[in-house]
């Protein structure tokens, strides 16, 4: 058997950067909300959002929402409510955006009992 190693070049986005994209949510980034930010902006959720994304046609959502449900629980002091869910819908726009996705401008259910409906991404067209 041979081994081969993969490697994939991802955009991280910055609280700063991802507040100058998303005002409403920036300050609550790089405060409350960091644990989820910084979880989610990592290679790991892109890849999994990508393969939600280019593989299974799913809102790219579909690829992290467990993880983020997941973390919200455990963590334990935040809510589980609609600004959570927004947030997180951003924070994935932005990681998306930054690695050469675009929206479509659909949306889609995400297989998640904890979510419901997320956004449809593609590659931008000087990505294809």
């Amino acid at each position: 058997m041979e081994t081969e190693i993969f490697t994939i070049s991802v955009n991280l986005p910055t609280h700063e950067e991802f507040g100058e994209r998303f005002p409403q949510y920036g300050k609550y980034a790089s405060n409350e909300g960091r644990f989820l930010f910084e979880r989610i902006v990592s290679p790991e959720c892109f890849i999994s959002a990508r393969a939600a994304t280019l593989d299974l046609q799913l809102p790219a959502l579909a690829g992290i929402a467990d993880i983020c449900y997941q973390l919200v629980k455990d963590q334990g002091t935040l809510e589980w409510r609609g600004f959570i869910k927004q947030f997180i819908g951003a924070v994935v726009c932005k990681l998306m955006e930054d690695n050469g996705f675009e929206k479509t401008g659909r949306k889609r259910s995400v297989p998640h009992s904890n979510f419901t409906k997320g956004e449809v991404y593609r590659l931008a067209d000087d990505n294809k």
